[in-house]
């Protein structure tokens, strides 16, 4: 499931994430709620929230209600163009071995040490 804002952006993120085999892309509505209410019933393995999404009431909330879901899934952060890291269902936080230097900086920025990218 992925949680996106701009539309445009949503081929390109749908492509990079069925390039894994296994991988269906089964959602991807425009804002957090939306994408919670959904991932309640559809109940996804992965849940893909791009930061430039409306996140209700801010990404890091956003991230922390996707954390909370009565069936857990993983929840991966992408923003600034590239996966910045993972929060796995048990709750182990994970930055992207490969995120671009600097990026961790902007989503603490934005409010994201909240959802466990500390």
């Amino acid at each position: 499931m992925l949680v996106r804002d701009y539309p445009d952006r949503t081929p390109a993120l749908t492509a990079q994430v069925e390039s894994v085999a296994e991988a269906r892309v089964v959602s991807h509505p425009h804002d957090s709620a939306l994408a919670l209410t959904r991932a309640k019933v559809l109940l996804p393995d992965v849940l893909v929230a791009d930061l430039s999404a409306r996140l209700t009431p801010d990404s890091a909330t956003g991230v922390h209600r996707a954390r909370q879901l009565s069936t857990p899934c993983t929840v991966v952060v992408h923003g600034y163009g590239a996966v910045i890291g993972t929060i796995a269902e048990e709750g182990s936080v994970a930055p992207a071995p490969d995120s671009t230097p600097g990026t961790l900086a902007r989503v603490q920025a934005d409010g994201l040490l909240l959802a466990g990218f500390e």
